[in-house]
């Protein structure tokens, strides 16, 4: 602690007193003493004084010297002045140190800029930072990397029209550095000036954009018209065939440009197929040429139906479909027709190809019965069931059907089977008395019992026998080696009992003999003193040569042998190995007392090897003697030994302290030990060494990598993804992964971990608002993205109307635009025509935009004069009641009513000429319920308008999107035109 200075003179003599009192007490109690410094200050032991600041220090730094691993000294330890507190940095840009009291972010060992680190050591040239780095090409920096605020995400732009860039942040689509229309990106940067991309860029010419570049929904492929007639634009695609630039008829080109307003005239106009003033054999009424096959009813051409080809109800030739016509029908399900009711060989009468199993007896075709299979009575080749046939039929109970009999099958159409009492001579029987016996005249097998098969008939009824051997001989013998025997005699009528040859009979009668000694016993020796013989065995099969007992043959076996050593010698001396022994003379009446060479006795004899006089294996040389040679124990292996001595390895001597295996005095210990004893060359001392090991931080010896330390470490330190360690033993390395930002886990000093290092500048799509993470997991990002609404067609949208309502020209998930004209239809039911409507009965039709037009059913001439007259008479066909409605909607299509007709056969079709929600109307039969026409005429109302239908305040994209009463405002918002 720092000593406060005190009052002159007696301050310094009190302090004194009390420092010399205290001096016995310090020195008993603190061991070394405190240091104190020039300023008064006193540093505790094993700190010292800095140099230049009124400071204690724990090392070297701040003591005014530089020392080794010191970059600078300047006597303190401060940061700021030229050389910081630990004495490793003199605090200038490049030397790798990061002096933050110099306001360095950085330091990468060098002063250049686009390298991460900033020329001057202030930026990390990262885009967020608030630092415009321009060598990096920053042009900006807002602290942040969020587009939208004057600074793009990435500092590239300031967001502006005009600058090149593309600031999509900002709605803009291009920036081609201008701010001029016509050049390939509009003045505003926000349409690339192409038809299709949902801008109209009038300096193309453009007067509508829906987004797309496909005809016929409101504006055209080339963006140069709205479709709309009138516009003096002949858009064929909405099926215009003529537009002169006003919706006036009479002037050769119809209000709706749909018609050069000639059908029906007489005169054949440039979009007409043909004109007969009205149908006739070759023109249909809509100035068609007449073809079966058209979908028009030409009645006049003889036409029945016309269903554009062939139907369930329709030929294709346009008569109508019926079985027997002559004509097959395949739609209606026909395979054939002879054009006759009747059935003949190629066809039913019900118009299906014959066929046996149709379940249709057809007796054109040969068919007596037919119940589609095998049936009681009819079998499934349409022939009746009969067992005898040849066919099988197991539902008329048969179990097979050969005919005749055959080796299968019995003629009761049962299996041919021995012992059901039908003779099948076909199936190889001869007999068949109902049973399986064979003890009768009839075997199992349905063959006779006869004399010689082994069997012994005994039941009859007309052959009896008395035994049976199995043949019609007569034996006089039994077998060989049977010496009484039973047979019977050839005709089966008497036992005969017999005798045999056989072996021991001591005649050699028999060619399985070899040899007969008259006994069935298998001799094993000739008798004491024949050495050898010969005998016959037990079964005479074989000849036995035989040996027999006598002197000499090493064994006592007789009493006249006194001794027999296998011999017929007087042994001189005993064999090898045998000090002393006993023998046996010659003729085996005597023993004989020897004498012998042997392991042991010093002279090396007989098959030995070696002999130093003794029968002990000695075990190693004498002490200080490594190698020698002895002899075994046996004598059979000369002994190659070695002795202990000092560098063994053993301490195995008095005059050995020690012994480590060698004679050499070590200087450090093997490897894998830190410390280990030795001992020296001449085993007199121990030596204490130290030695290489695992974890010592030097790759030694065997080691394959050595990281300072005997651990296996799972993971890298923060900031690696990957990295190299050693395992605990030293013996492989560790590839390892760590944590790190762009992992997508929150680790270490980060704030946030999205998964990646890219600075986002917007949301994935859908997502309004979202928070991601910056490049370095410093900070969150607060963004904003695209979605379904906002009124810009991203990501997966088909469309986007500026909200996500049912409404306008979108729907709510942005998947369909709903611009769409409504369509309904009126049909005539095709089993009535004229006479089911009723003259003066009406039906109704609505636009959405025009007052209602009432149509009424004419067929005198008088009608009601507010409504539209439909001309037709009694005798008309459901098609040309059709056709005359559809001529009378047409006629006044345009001025009073926005829908057009087209006609096929019995059905109108009706589109309304504009697309929009408000064409939706119903279609209205004014006539009672009672009414023919009401039940015969059906409608159904005009449906599938989209668009033109949003309330106001709704946010919105384009006029078509809001109420026909309402615009798109310049806000984005349906609402009353200014």
């Amino acid at each position: 602690m720092r000593r406060e200075p005190h009052p002159p003179i007696t301050g310094r003599i009190t302090a004194l007193a009390l420092a010399l009192l205290a001096l016995p007490f310090l020195g008993s109690c603190f061991e070394p003493i405190s240091i104190e410094c020039p300023s008064g200050l006193f540093c505790p032991a094993g700190q010292k004084c800095a140099a230049k600041q009124d400071v204690c220090i724990t090392t070297d730094c701040g003591d005014g010297v530089i020392q080794q691993g010191e970059a600078c000294d300047d006597g303190n330890i401060l940061d700021g002045d030229g050389c910081n507190k630990t004495c490793t940095s003199n605090e200038v840009c490049g030397n790798k140190v990061v002096d933050v009291a110099r306001g360095e972010l950085c330091d990468d060992g060098n002063t250049r800029d686009k390298d991460g680190c900033s020329a001057d050591c202030k930026s990390s040239e990262l885009c967020g930072n608030g630092i415009v780095d321009r060598a990096v090409g920053e042009v900006c920096d807002d602290f942040n990397t969020r587009s939208g605020d004057g600074c793009s995400a990435d500092c590239l732009s300031i967001e502006t029209c005009g600058n090149g860039y593309v600031d999509t942040a900002k709605n803009e689509k291009c920036d081609d550095g201008n701010n001029e229309s016509g050049d390939g990106c509009s003045a505003d940067c926000k349409s690339q000036e192409s038809c299709g991309n949902g801008y109209v860029d009038t300096a193309k010419g453009e007067v509508c954009d829906d987004g797309n570049n496909v005809n016929a929904d409101g504006c055209s492929s080339d963006c140069k018209s709205n479709e709309t007639c009138g516009n003096g634009i002949k858009d064929i695609s909405v099926g215009e065939f003529c537009d002169d630039g006003n919706t006036v008829s009479g002037d050769g080109c119809s209000s709706d440009c749909k018609s050069g307003e000639g059908c029906g005239n007489g005169v054949r106009d440039s979009d007409e197929q043909c004109d007969d003033g009205g149908e006739s054999v070759s023109c249909n009424a809509n100035c068609t040429l007449r073809i079966c096959g058209d979908g028009i009813v030409n009645a006049t051409a003889g036409e029945q139906c016309d269903d554009r080809g062939e139907s369930p109800n329709c030929n294709a030739n346009c008569t109508r479909r019926r079985c027997g016509d002559g004509i097959v029908n395949s739609s209606a399900g026909e395979q054939c027709d002879n054009g006759t009711t009747a059935d003949s060989d190629t066809c039913d009468n019900d118009c299906t190809i014959p066929y046996c199993g149709d379940r249709h007896t057809n007796a054109a075709v040969g068919e007596v019965c037919d119940t589609g299979g095998n049936s009681l009575t009819c079998n499934a080749n349409c022939k009746p069931a009969a067992c005898g046939d040849k066919y099988l039929n197991t539902e008329a109970g048969e179990q097979c059907d050969d005919g005749p009999n055959s080796p299968y099958c019995d003629n009761d159409c049962t299996p041919a089977l021995c012992g059901d009492k039908t003779l099948n001579t076909a199936a190889g029987e001869k007999c068949d008395d109902g049973n399986t016996s064979n003890d009768d005249d009839c075997l199992s097998t349905c063959q006779p019992n006869i004399c010689g098969d082994g069997r012994v008939n005994v039941s009859g009824p007309t052959r009896f026998e008395s035994c049976d051997d199995g043949n019609t001989t007569t034996e006089t013998e039994c077998a060989y080696n049977t010496r009484t025997c039973t047979y019977c005699n050839a005709t089966c009528s008497s036992v005969l009992n017999l005798t045999g040859r056989y072996c021991g009979d001591g005649s050699k009668n028999d060619p399985s003999e070899k040899c007969d000694d008259g006994n069935t016993t298998t001799e094993t020796e000739c008798s004491y003193g024949t050495e050898t013989c010969s005998a016959c065995d037990a079964s005479c099969s074989t000849v036995l040569n035989l040996t027999g007992r006598y002197c000499g043959d090493g064994a006592k076996n007789d009493p006249s042998e006194v001794c027999d050593d296998g011999n017929k010698v007087n042994e001189s001396s005993c064999p090898y190995g045998n000090a002393t022994c006993t023998t046996c003379n010659a003729t085996c009446s005597a023993t004989l007392s020897l004498t012998g060479p042997y392991c042991g006795d010093g002279i090396r004899n007989g098959p030995e090897v070696c002999d130093d006089g003794n029968t002990t294996s000695e075990s190693s040389c004498p002490y200080g003697t490594p190698n020698c040679t002895a002899c075994n124990a046996t004598c059979t292996a000369v002994l190659n030994l070695t002795g202990p001595y000092c560098g063994d390895g053993s301490k195995n001597d008095p005059s050995e302290v020690c012994d480590d295996g060698n004679k050499v005095t070590e200087s450090e210990c093997p490897y894998g030990n830190a410390t280990c004893v030795l001992c020296n060359a001449t085993c007199s001392a121990p030596l204490n060494l130290t030695g290489p090991y695992c974890g010592d931080g030097t790759k030694n010896g065997s080691e394959a990598c050595d990281d300072g330390n005997n651990t296996n470490e799972s993971s890298c330190p923060y900031g690696n993804a990957s990295c190299t360690t050693c395992n605990a033993t030293c013996s492989a390395p560790l590839n390892l992964s760590g944590p790190y930002c762009g992992d997508g886990i929150k680790n270490g000093p980060e704030v946030c971990d999205d998964g990646n290092t890219t600075n986002e500048s917007s949301c994935p799509y859908g997502n309004a608002t979202c928070t991601t993470c910056n490049a370095t997991c410093s900070a969150p990002l607060n963004l904003t993205g695209p979605y379904c609404g906002d009124g810009i067609k991203n990501g997966p949208e088909v469309c986007d109307d500026n909200n996500t309502n049912a409404c306008g020209t979108c729907n709510n998930t942005c998947s369909t635009i709903q611009l769409a004209k409504a369509t309904g239809t009126i049909s005539i039911k095709t089993s009535s025509g004229g006479s089911d409507m009723r003259d003066g009965d009406t039906f109704t039709v609505n636009d959405g935009l025009n007052p209602p037009v009432t149509f009424e059913f004419d067929k005198n001439g008088s009608y009601n004069s507010s409504r539209v007259p439909v001309s037709i008479t009694s005798g008309y066909t459901p098609s040309q009641v059709a056709s005359a409605i559809s001529t009378a909607i047409n006629g006044v299509s345009g001025t009073y009513l926005e829908i057009t007709a087209t006609v096929s056969s019995n059905v109108v079709s009706l589109t309304h000429k504009q697309a929009g929600s408000f064409g939706n109307q119903l279609i209205l039969k004014t006539a009672s319920n009672a009414s023919s026409t009401n039940t015969n005429l059906l409608v159904t109302g005009m449906s599938g308008g989209g668009g033109f239908d949003c309330p106001a305040g709704t946010e919105c994209s384009r006029n078509e999107d809001c109420s026909t009463d309402l615009v798109c405002l310049p806000s984005s918002v349906c609402g009353t035109p200014p």
